[in-house]
């Protein structure tokens, strides 16, 4: 790992990244490191933490970690807390957090399945908008929230049922946070991935037959899958005051894919 920050465009900032222990999450954390933040990394794996931590010893403590499980509220607010207290503010938070759903039509979808994701992919990304906006709010300069949606938030037959409802939704809480608060100073916006080279397809291992064969149609039209290093600096960009006016937008990083 680098510690050379060619481009420190938030100095002085602080962030909350969930699901800042792999994946996406952990490549928006070493992005907004090397670019001057002071980062607070949840997840619920605490041996990617700790990893995390020692892999990035090198910002001392300007990195913070911190066990939370997104679905729960009374955590994520914790969380919240937790980096104000250690870092006496936050400017930024990603809500980053998510779990696939074995690619599951409704007529698979048991109820249990259901009720997971959408308080891992949509409760959790709410308790951690609402807990910001409230902060933001209160301490009166605004703030930046970027929610990890999906294409699958855009375009409805890329995955199963839930992942798919779910990630809608996020779209949709996206786009109401971001006008209802725009005057205040808040920013609220989606990154929208394509596929991408990661760890959350781990727990997917009986995939619908159904499902996958519908989900992959268009495949062939993907050229290939994206890295996180390139969804993390869009992430970049958009906590940036690069993107100082741009509000409620969903901003979809899939190489193409979804053009056709």
């Amino acid at each position: 790992m680098s510690d050379a920050r060619p481009h420190s465009v938030l100095e002085n900032q602080v962030a909350v990244i969930t699901g800042g222990g792999s994946g996406i999450g952990k490549s928006i954390v070493q992005r907004f490191l090397e670019a001057g933040a002071s980062c607070l990394a949840a997840d619920l794996n605490e041996d990617s933490l700790n990893a995390l931590k020692d892999e990035f010893a090198a910002y001392g403590d300007k990195l913070d970690v911190m066990k939370v499980d997104v679905s729960n509220r009374a955590a994520v607010e914790d969380m919240v807390d937790h980096a104000v207290g250690t870092f006496g503010k936050m400017d930024i938070i990603v809500n980053n957090a998510g779990i696939m759903d074995n690619l599951l039509p409704i007529a698979e979808m048991d109820d249990d399945v259901w009720e997971r994701l959408m308080k891992v992919n949509l409760n959790s990304v709410m308790y951690g908008t609402r807990k910001a906006v409230r902060y933001f709010l209160e301490r009166g300069e605004g703030g930046v929230i970027i929610n990890t949606a999906s294409l699958s938030g855009l375009c409805a037959g890329r995955g199963g049922c839930a992942y798919t409802a779910s990630k809608f939704a996020v779209v949709g809480l996206t786009k109401n946070v971001a006008f209802m608060y725009a005057d205040t100073g808040i920013r609220c916006n989606a990154i929208c991935p394509g596929n991408t080279q990661t760890n959350i397809g781990v727990g997917m291992r009986q995939p619908s037959e159904r499902g996958m064969a519908k989900a992959t149609t268009g495949y062939a039209g993907a050229t290939r899958s994206g890295t996180p290093e390139e969804i993390s600096a869009a992430a970049l960009f958009l906590a940036s005051d690069q993107a100082g006016f741009i509000n409620g937008e969903t901003l979809t990083i899939d190489g193409g894919w979804s053009a056709y």
